[in-house]
């Protein structure tokens, strides 16, 4: 128990810190705990917020502002709360389907160390946030597999379609293409301009990674999201009738560094594994979960009723500090 109206459960998961005092100050509230909420998150890679009853964007702005030195603000993927700047809607994605499992932005140059979720309306069925720990996932996948990724590496291919995906405008906020060439070349992505004008980027992302912090191996992509045999038979039969039977056509698409094609069995024993490794929680009402994005993975079940979650992220890192090695403890 903590002293001033807290509990803390750990042999759940995630691990839960609980705030037993009505109408205290959120944010202040989660100050006085990040040491215990940072400890957590370096042992389980996520926490439980539980009881602050946090309904608004600025309150959860604050809530997620109190554990990171600084909120991103500039995530195209996402669509903005109304008068947010820096909490945005959770992805609009179709409520009977899932989500699949990722790490934010691990395919970019750049990614939030922190995430953070808030709900505010939790589904009447379904609409669970798993959760899975990257390390287990690299210790148990078959060592060829995990050679073979961690040699290679992952190259994410991906066409801004007008209608199908987030488009290039809203992704890199302007409307200037030489902007968006110029923002390409810093960050080592290639992209070009095709004749129909769809923007293609191609970019090449390690599948694994070594935390920062402590030096563990982990399985850090966004295969799932990019890999055509994730997709559903109707999706992909409509993406055959729209764009042929070239994968690099598709809005997105991955495949191993060096050009090699993922075989489709490879990631369906990884789409397994996964599930075979996930972590469920019932949302409540006003809860706010916190994950360490580069130790775990996260998804969304399909749902049924209204649901709402809020998304910050902050801290961000880029892929050059991950070659300087682990920072001390």
């Amino acid at each position: 128990m903590f002293g001033d109206g807290g509990r803390r459960e750990t042999k759940k998961f995630p691990p839960t810190l609980s705030c037993e005092v009505p109408g205290v100050d959120a944010p202040e509230w989660v100050a006085e705990h990040r040491p215990a909420v940072e400890s957590l998150l370096h042992e389980h890679g996520a926490v439980l917020l539980r009881g602050l009853r946090v309904q608004d964007a600025d309150t959860f702005q604050a809530v997620a502002g109190s554990l990171v030195g600084t909120l991103y603000g500039d995530y195209g993927d996402l669509p903005h709360e109304k008068d947010a700047d820096r909490v945005y809607k959770s992805t609009p994605y179709p409520n009977h389907q899932s989500i699949l499992f990722h790490h934010e932005s691990s395919h970019m140059p750049q990614w939030p160390s922190r995430q953070f979720f808030c709900c505010v309306q939790p589904s009447a069925e379904g609409g669970c946030t798993p959760i899975v720990d990257g390390r287990e996932v690299y210790a148990a996948l078959p060592e060829d597999i995990r050679e073979r990724f961690e040699t290679a590496g992952i190259r994410y291919v991906r066409n801004f379609v007008e209608g199908l995906d987030v488009g290039w405008q809203e992704m890199f906020g302007t409307d200037d293409r030489d902007e968006v060439v110029r923002r390409c070349a810093a960050q080592d992505v290639e992209c070009e301009w095709l004749p129909n004008g769809t923007l293609r980027t191609t970019q090449w992302a390690p599948a694994v990674i070594r935390h920062p912090r402590s030096g563990e191996p982990v399985f850090f992509n966004q295969l799932f999201l990019h890999h055509t045999a994730c997709l559903e038979p109707s999706v992909r039969e409509l993406l055959v009738s729209l764009f042929g039977e070239n994968e690099a056509d598709f809005p997105r698409s991955a495949c191993y560094g060096d050009g090699t094609p993922i075989p489709a069995d490879t990631v369906e024993l990884l789409r397994g594994l996964y599930d075979s490794l996930a972590h469920r929680f019932t949302w409540q009402k006003g809860d706010v979960v916190v994950i360490d994005n580069m130790l775990v993975s996260h998804g969304r079940d399909p749902f049924e009723g209204e649901r709402k979650i809020m998304v910050a992220m902050g801290d961000m890192v880029t892929r050059g500090e991950l070659s300087k090695g682990p920072v001390a403890v």
